[in-house]
C-alpha cells in the first residue's frame, strides 16, 4: 500500500469521527499541498474501491505534522463570512 493510500485512509478515519463522509472534495481540501492532484486522485481511487473507516484504521500510525485545528478554523471563519454577507443580501432586498 502506498504512502498516499494510507494518508488518505488516516484522513477518511478523521473524517467519520467529525461525522463527516469521506469525498474527494473533503480530501483535497485537508490534503491542500501535500500531495500532488495525480497521486491524490490515484490513491483516491485506490481508496475508494478498498475503503478503511475508523474502525479499520485504528491500527494506522498516527499524523502529527498535520495541523488540526487551523484550517478547520479559518474554512468555518471564511464559511461564515460568506453566510453572513448572504443574509445582509437577504436583509437589504427584504427592507
Amino acid at each position: 500500500m502506498t504512502d498516499a493510500v494510507m494518508l488518505l485512509q488516516q484522513v477518511a478515519a478523521q473524517l467519520q469521527q467529525e461525522g463527516k463522509t469521506p469525498s474527494l472534495a473533503l480530501f483535497r481540501a485537508r490534503l491542500a499541498g501535500r500531495l500532488p492532484p495525480q497521486q491524490l486522485f490515484a490513491a483516491y481511487q485506490h481508496w475508494r474501491n478498498n475503503p478503511v473507516f475508523a474502525d479499520d484504521a485504528s491500527d494506522l500510525p498516527e499524523q502529527t505534522d498535520m495541523p488540526q485545528n487551523e484550517p478547520h478554523a479559518d474554512d468555518i471563519n471564511a464559511r461564515l463570512q460568506r453566510i453572513e454577507a448572504k443574509l445582509d443580501l437577504l436583509l437589504s432586498k427584504l427592507e
